[in-house]
């Protein structure tokens, strides 16, 4: 579940993942389904952590039913000088500074040709797009398999950790 979260961690970090501790599960999505006698088992709610084999750490706070709150998602990186957040579906950016304790926040216009080309605000049409120009020769591939696999077997480690309830080495899961 949600392993483009765990894809972008991967991106934005620079670095692997080593471990992970988590808790989660299904609370409240699908419970009411049944296909072939059986409910749908998908997680939809989990806090996660990574550690990274560069020092640094990253969270997913996952809510599958956070839909009608003012942000269904929020993004937020912090390091020792500042603090980035943005924010869905308002496409707000706020920069805030430790030094000066300065806040700067920005709103981010998408098109709405782009949104309506693709969902998450626009990035599904920047995706098919890097995708169509690698295909033709335009560009790199900005995405391998190998990319996905890690991205996957992230998700794989933090269900684990989740439903065992302790860490997970990423060794555990092949990384």
């Amino acid at each position: 579940k949600c392993c483009h979260f765990f894809d972008l961690m991967r991106f934005i970090i620079g670095s692997e993942p080593t471990g992970v501790i988590a808790s989660g599960g299904q609370n409240v999505n699908h419970l009411d389904e049944t296909y072939g006698g059986q409910t749908p088992d998908i997680w939809d709610n989990a806090y996660v952590v990574f550690d990274f084999a560069n020092g640094e750490r990253a969270m997913l706070d996952l809510c599958m039913f956070a839909e009608g709150s003012r942000h269904s998602e929020e993004l937020a990186a912090i390091g020792d000088k500042a603090k980035v957040e943005c924010l869905l579906p308002q496409n707000i950016v706020t920069h805030g500074n430790r030094e000066n304790w300065k806040v700067a926040q920005d709103h981010i216009h998408v098109p709405e040709e782009i949104l309506n080309a693709g969902y998450h605000s626009g990035a599904t049409y920047h995706q098919n797009k890097a995708f169509l120009d690698a295909v033709r020769g335009a560009a790199e591939v900005p995405v391998t398999a190998l990319d996905g696999h890690r991205a996957v077997a992230m998700g794989v480690a933090a269900q684990m950790a989740a439903a065992e309830k302790r860490r997970v080495d990423m060794t555990e899961v092949g990384l």
